[in-house]
């Protein structure tokens, strides 16, 4: 066991055995807290992990109550809370476009009477086989993260590297969750030429509004939080109502910028104790400094 990984299980045992993550819970549902929302960040959501995923969530409701985009992009607009109840709200997100979302995540999320956001590279929609698996590894899963399910390459199914077709985001669109920009070909934005940002920003929200026949709100960029520049963001913002970050934190409707979603990664295959924990708002004082550190690289103090 390598140390950060070491010191992440001691964080989690620590938690749960002072019962912490209930302390921060309760105290996110004060209603003197102001309006929060929590905006989760999945990736895949495989067949195996479908049991966990519908705990998860049945944990989730008993907690905050989970809204669609709709309401999220209501609530922006009011600086307010716009869901029924005294919770914080929770927005699910999904990153990439694997097909494992359609057939999993979806009637899953909506058996819960919600709706996501789903974030999808243009390039990666409607591959398969070879073509599908290549574009995976070189470009999504590019460290082979080996994660429950998936254990290496040679090992992992279908199911692991297959995208959505054009097809099942305007099926997802009609159901009422959003299809969001990935960029077109999940790419690193930060050093990009003023050409290739128009591809993976401005082009990249063309397709997908021709696939959906919607207009593209919402925008999140790939990889780690420092993976943009300001000639990135400042398109993003012309282009785009709202932009998520892969930075963890709670969102605050009245301090922060729409043009600034904090997301916790909070994957399907996460045992209780895991999720807890990320939803308790423990974690979010660990990121405040790459939050200040993306403000201040993006001129946003």
């Amino acid at each position: 066991m390598g140390l950060r990984a070491a010191a992440r299980r001691c964080a989690l045992k620590t938690a749960s055995v002072l019962r912490l993550n209930d302390l921060a819970l309760a105290l996110q549902a004060r209603r003197d807290a102001g309006p929060r929302i929590v905006v989760v960040e999945m990736h895949e959501t495989l067949l195996a992990h479908a049991d966990r995923l519908r705990e998860h969530l049945d944990w989730v409701s008993n907690h905050f109550t989970l809204i669609d985009p709709a309401t999220f992009g209501y609530a922006w607009e009011r600086k307010a809370q716009t869901w029924p109840g005294s919770k914080p709200a929770v927005l699910f997100t999904f990153d990439d476009g694997r097909e494992s979302n359609y057939h999993v995540a979806a009637p899953i999320l909506e058996s819960f009477g919600a709706r996501g956001i789903f974030f999808i590279a243009p390039q990666f929609i409607g591959l398969r086989s070879k073509e599908a698996k290549n574009f995976y590894y070189s470009k999504i899963d590019i460290r082979n993260c080996g994660r429950p399910g998936m254990t290496d390459t040679a090992g992992a199914t279908e199911e692991v590297w297959t995208p959505m077709t054009p097809q099942q985001l305007a099926d997802l669109t009609r159901r009422g969750h959003w299809i969001g920009n990935h960029s077109f070909s999940h790419s690193r934005l930060a050093g990009l030429s003023a050409s290739d940002l128009q591809r993976e920003v401005r082009e990249s929200r063309e397709q997908i509004a021709a696939w959906t026949g919607k207009p593209v709100d919402a925008f999140a960029w790939a990889y780690s939080w420092d993976a943009i520049d300001t000639a990135a963001w400042q398109l993003i913002r012309e282009t785009h109502r709202f932009c998520f970050t892969p930075c963890p934190g709670t969102v605050d409707l009245a301090g922060d910028s729409p043009h600034l979603i904090w997301r916790k990664e909070i994957e399907s295959y996460y045992a209780p104790s895991e999720y807890q924990f990320m939803y308790s708002g423990l974690v979010d004082p660990i990121w405040s400094g790459k939050r200040k550190a993306l403000k201040k690289m993006l001129g946003r103090q």
